[in-house]
């Protein structure tokens, strides 16, 4: 739901039995199933809600203790990076502290001097505008993203875009080389 109301910020913190009355008052009587997923909201022991938010951070490391994956550079979840980029994170960690087995401190720095470039990408990578239409606020958007939708998956023009596309997604950085350590085959 697209809501940037304060409440809806910090419904997050609240006790579970207020944020499933928050959400069950925004949905009671939109009709179709909603009734019947909002008992089972309240029933479920498995209840969890959360806002969508990237936190953005100078550093990834501190001493011994590193931040990795979506703890250190989460993109946006509309991106379609969120694998690719931990991947990449671990590989660059991986090559680093072999690179320096001995000199954490300067892996470390050496793992977000590598890395920041490509996270940067990554992160920047989706226009919050664009993402508003994908979610529509009034029926008759619904309908016309709907109807877009199709149609675009009707002709295959999601295949045809990444077919012509002539830029890798991560711009362009390149993925250093093999993390094994020095020695290894």
């Amino acid at each position: 739901m697209r809501e940037e109301s304060e409440e809806a910020s910090a419904v997050h913190r609240a006790p579970v039995e207020h944020q499933q009355e928050f959400w069950a008052s925004r949905f009671r009587d939109a009709g179709w199933q909603t009734e019947r997923f909002i008992e089972g909201m309240k029933t479920s022991p498995f209840f969890y809600s959360q806002d969508i938010v990237q936190v953005r951070t100078d550093t990834w490391s501190k001493g011994r203790v590193v931040l990795a994956g979506d703890a250190a550079h989460c993109a946006s979840p509309y991106s379609g990076m969120g694998i690719s980029g931990s991947l990449v994170g671990a590989h660059v960690l991986a090559r680093e502290i072999n690179r320096h087995p001995g000199d954490l401190p300067t892996a470390l720095a050496n793992y977000d001097r590598v890395l920041r470039p490509f996270v940067n990408e990554i992160q920047g990578e989706v226009n919050p505008r664009l993402l508003r239409l994908g979610m529509p606020m009034t029926q008759r958007a619904i309908n016309i993203f709907q109807a877009t939708t199709a149609l675009a998956c009707f002709l295959h023009i999601p295949d045809l875009a990444a077919r012509l596309s002539k830029e890798d997604r991560g711009g362009n950085w390149q993925l250093p080389d093999n993390p094994a350590p020095t020695g290894a085959a």
